[in-house]
């Protein structure tokens, strides 16, 4: 069961997400194309995976093993297409 203050957060966590999504589409929209801009929208695609891995998905209160195969995949993820990108 939630308390008020977890809902509190939940709540400013969702409103972030739902910003950072509107600033990358604006980014988007307004056709800045450069290694730059597309790094920073991949950092904020990351950090969105990781904020509704962690508390959407609640695996900020897991311990051991199971909250990692995320954190791993996303950071996999983060280097690939980091080297895609930069090669």
């Amino acid at each position: 069961m939630q308390t008020r203050d977890s809902t509190i957060v939940a709540s400013v966590i969702y409103a972030l997400l739902i910003v950072l999504t509107l600033v990358t589409y604006q980014i988007g929209e307004i056709g800045v194309s450069s290694l730059n801009t597309s790094l920073l929208v991949f950092a904020i695609a990351i950090f969105k995976g990781i904020m509704i891995s962690e508390h959407f998905m609640q695996l900020k209160k897991v311990k051991g093993i199971w909250r990692w195969p995320i954190l791993i995949w996303l950071m996999l993820l983060s280097i690939v297409i980091y080297i895609a990108f930069t090669a």
